[in-house]
């Protein structure tokens, strides 16, 4: 599952977690970036105790975030 698409001209529309995260002061948005990585430990654990690769979109995805967070933290 790929959250973020370029498009061919170069410009890249804001994507969901991009336009949320963008509204978020940046006490939360560390909150927010603590879950992630919360999330990316757990479904990381719990695949390799099951092996059941569903697990890894979660932690594919909560990597995506956390890496959204970093860009906006940097950008502020």
């Amino acid at each position: 599952m790929m959250i973020l698409r370029k498009k061919r001209d170069g410009y890249q529309p804001q994507t969901k977690i991009q336009k949320r995260i963008s509204k978020l002061p940046s006490s939360d948005l560390v909150a927010w970036a603590e879950n992630s990585l919360y999330v990316v430990g757990k479904e990381l654990t719990a695949w390799q105790k099951s092996g059941d690769k569903f697990l890894l979109n979660d932690v594919e995805i909560a990597a995506e975030v956390l890496n959204e967070i970093a860009k906006e933290l940097k950008r502020r």
